[in-house]
Formats: structure tokens, sequence, C-alpha cells
């Protein structure tokens, strides 16, 4: 079969890889609809910084207060201990960052400080986005409507926007680890040195912006253990390459983050590098339900075995309530769902609960809004969970038949921080058992994983569908609807904090 002939039934060869791909939605398209791609890229892309920066705005709580540790930093100038605040435990490049900026103001209005807080985390929120749209662009060999689809769905996420419209650390470690992720990718693809520095120096800043930063610096790490051990092909002058720029980053890293962190200093006085105001529970049992705290993990199998979409559905909040509250609330997976594809699921910060006297329309509005995003979001997340899937098994192929195909150290590097961060969750949740710290916010540092992994399977998805137009109507339909809903909540949401602000 000619090029030509490949490219009029829908196949693209590329140089040194042989897949198939739809040409509806691969970049060798005609250059007028290239041309429209890229407009609809720079439409999701300003969207979404818009409504960052509008709810930044209009916004003057956060899940967390970091405002106390900031203000103690700018106008004490010292650090504040541990034992002074609840968040005093965490590391403070964000709270530093901030302090400065407050310090260059010519006013001390609490008022002007919350925002220009929330327009940090803001900033470093548009410039993940920024990051994400890139690295789809250039490093995933994705095509053009994968592309899209998975940074709109980034763009548009209620629960993204939403931390990123907060004065917390979230965003500072989520745009850190994006990008050693990003330089990562580069490095473990090219093993240029550029790169590396790159990718060092943001594995650094993420592990002095928040604890989970932590997991993209052992995500390298086993990259690096993986490219020296894994592959009997490589040559004795690339394991010496590996060997040298492991050595580097691992001495880079530990002679800043465990100081600069804080993470020596609480180990000194605490016994613990990673202590926290909330103490641990004992351990869940497998199946006998206990209660501790304000019950979210009751039992191991109650936790990590159910997804409560019926109950979802049936109560699309959350409650901060230590008895009464719904099933979904001591589901992972279900608390993990509604955060992160509903503003309004938390329930929490306050100001941004539905108003009691509202009005049963508008709360009946909302909810309803909530229960079309969950249905809607069931496609890409089943699309998810079957490349994760294709993942695993691909690994398990690797590790047991000699014959099977070596992986590609950069990719290894993105799946290594998605198992991580998922890992952190669960091992998280199992350790606190507290509903509050089922946050669907402690995996988002993984997201140029998940949306790689994405992207590849909305391309087989739509490979495999080619001819099917109907259902790819369908999927289109539903992704647009997830779109627009996501879309609906946040400015649900925005206008809820004015109308609040001019009361």
């Amino acid at each position: 079969m000619s090029d030509d002939d490949k490219q009029n039934r829908g196949v693209y060869t590329a140089p040194g890889l042989a897949m198939r791909f739809p040409l509806a939605s691969m970049e060798k398209v005609p250059s007028i609809q290239q041309a429209k791609w890229g407009k609809a890229v720079v439409v999701v892309f300003l969207s979404g910084a818009l409504l960052r920066v509008i709810l930044a705005v209009v916004n003057l709580e956060a899940n967390d207060n970091h405002i106390e540790v900031i203000s103690v930093i700018a106008d004490e100038n010292r650090i504040p201990d541990k034992a002074e605040f609840w968040e005093a435990f965490q590391p403070k490049l964000y709270h530093v960052t901030v302090a400065a900026l407050w310090r260059a103001l010519p006013t001390s209005s609490p008022l002007i400080r919350i925002r220009l807080a929330q327009l940090v985390s803001c900033a470093a929120g548009i410039v993940t986005l920024w990051i994400a749209l890139a690295f789809l662009r250039s490093e995933v060999n994705v095509s053009a409507k994968a592309s899209l689809l998975s940074c709109a769905l980034l763009a548009f996420n209620p629960g993204l926007i939403g931390i990123n419209a907060q004065a917390t650390n979230d965003s500072f470690v989520i745009l850190f680890v994006g990008l050693a992720l990003f330089f990562g990718y580069r490095f473990f693809a090219r093993l240029g040195s550029k790169d590396f520095c790159w990718m060092t120096v943001s594995a650094v800043l993420a592990g002095i912006s928040k604890g989970n930063g932590l997991v993209v610096f052992l995500a390298i790490l086993g990259v690096f253990a993986m490219a020296f051990l894994g592959s009997p092909n490589n040559s004795q002058r690339t394991r010496h390459r590996v060997v040298l720029y492991g050595s580097i980053f691992l001495g880079a890293y530990l002679a800043v983050v465990p100081r600069v962190g804080s993470y020596w200093d609480q180990y000194r006085r605490y016994g613990s590098p990673f202590a926290t105001p909330m103490l641990p529970a004992p351990f869940p049992k497998l199946l006998e339900k206990s209660f501790v705290y304000k019950p979210g993990v009751t039992s191991i199998a109650d936790a990590l075995l159910t997804f409560r979409l019926f109950d979802l559905l049936r109560n699309p909040v959350s409650t901060t309530d230590a008895e009464k509250y719904p099933l979904h609330r001591t589901s992972l997976w279900s608390q993990l769902y509604g955060r992160a594809h509903f503003a309004h699921f938390d329930a929490w910060p306050p100001s941004w609960r539905l108003p009691s006297d509202s009005g049963q329309w508008v709360t009946s509005g909302a909810w309803t809004i909530g229960r079309l995003i969950f249905l809607c979001a069931l496609f890409p997340t089943v699309l998810l969970i079957v490349a994760i899937g294709r993942r695993i098994v691909a690994a398990f192929r690797w590790l047991t038949k000699a014959n099977s195909p070596p992986p590609q150290w950069q990719d290894w590097l993105l799946e290594f921080a998605m198992f991580g961060y998922i890992t952190f969750i669960v091992v998280y949740s199992l350790r606190l058992r507290d509903f509050a710290v089922m946050k669907a916010v402690f995996i988002f540092p993984g997201l140029l994983g998940f949306l790689t992994l994405f992207a590849r399977e909305c391309d087989k998805f739509y490979e495999r569908y080619f001819e099917k137009t109907s259902v790819r109507l369908a999927a289109d339909t539903v992704m647009v609807a997830l779109l627009f809903f996501y879309t609906t909540d946040v400015v649900a949401l925005i206008g809820q904090l004015a109308l609040k602000k001019v009361a």
C-alpha cells in the first residue's frame, strides 16, 4: 500500500512507528483543519485561564488556612514552628514567595493580601495548563483531537480550577511536579544535560513546596534504576551516563530538600520528617468497620473496593458532619471522583457551600449539574481505567516474557509518577482515615501521566470506531456536554461568591 493509499484509508505511519489513526482526528489533516484545531486550543487555554483569574478575584477562602503562616513570615520575619498553626508543618516555598510579595505591597490590607496570595496560585495553575498543552502537542504522539480533548478536560476541570483559586501550596506542587515530568520525559528520551538540569531544579522545588512533591523524586530515581538495570542492550557508555546523571540528581536533591523543606528539622524535633497535626488512626481492618474522627475509611474493603455511583447521584455533595453523612463518603474512589469533577461537592470552604436561603430551585439546579457531570465523566474515566489496565498488562508481559519489547524510559517516568500518586492517596487515607484527607488534589501533581494515557486511549477509541459515525458522535456529544457542565459549575460558583461579596 502506498503512502497516499494509507492516508486515504486513515492510516498514518510515522518514522519508526507503525500505528493506525483516523484522519479525522490526526495532526496530519488538511491545513484548514489544523488551523481549526489550533484556534480551538487557544480558546480552551484562554477560557481556562480566565475562569481561574475570575474565581481567584472573587474568592476569599481556602480549604486550609495558609494565610496565618504567610503572615508570620511577612510581618515577623520568622518561620513559624509546626505547633503554632495547623498548616505550619508544610514546606514553605509558597509561603515565603507570597510573603515576599506582601512586603512589596504599599498596603497591608487583609483582603488585598488574600487576593494576591490567590493570584499567585492562579498564576501557577495557568502555567501548569500551558505546560500540559505544550507537552501533549510536542512530546506525546497523539492526535490533535485527543490533545485538545485532554487539555480541555484539564482547563475546565472544576476541582483543579478551584484549587488554583485558593491560597494554598497545592498549585505550586502541581506546577513543579508537572515541570519535573515535562523535562524528565525529555531527558530520559534524549539524555540531554539541559533537560536534566531543569528536571532536577523542578523536582527540588516540588519537594520544598509540599510533602507529596517527594513522589516525583522517587519516580525519577525509579527510572534511573530501570535505565541502569532494566535493559541489557544499553551500551556501557549509556550506563555510565545514567550512573553519572543519577548520582548528581540524588546528591543535589538530598543536599537541598531535607533542610530547606524542613524535613530534617521536623525529624530532629518530632521524630518524623512528615509529622502532621493529625495523629495517625488505628489501621483499618479488611472487612469489619470501625469509626474514627470524621469517618472516611471505615474498612479496607469499604474504602478501596467500592465505587458508589448511585449514591453520588442521590447525594451529589458531601458533608463535614461526624455522624450524618452520605454512603459515598467512606469510599475513596467515590470521594476522588466527586471532588475532582464537581466544585460544589466538598461543601467546603464554608463560602463555597450552597446557601441554605438560596431557594430550593437553586439547590436543585446545582445538584442536577453535579449529577450530569458525574454521568458524563464516566466516559473519560472508563477510557483512563482501560489505559491504566493496558499499561499494567504491558509491564507484566515485559517482566515475565524475555522477548517482550523493552520499556521506554520516558513513559516509565509518567507511569511511576501516576501510580506513585495513586499509592500516596491510598496510604495517606488508610493512615489517617478522616474523610478530609481523601482529596483529589493529592493526585493532581501526576496529571501529565493521567493525561497522556487518556489521550492515547482516546485515539484508540476513535480508531476502533472510525467507521461507526453514531458511536463517535455520541462520544463527542458526551465530551462536549461534560465540558459545558464543568463550565456551568465553575460559573455558578463565581456568581455565588460574587453575590456574597455584594451582600
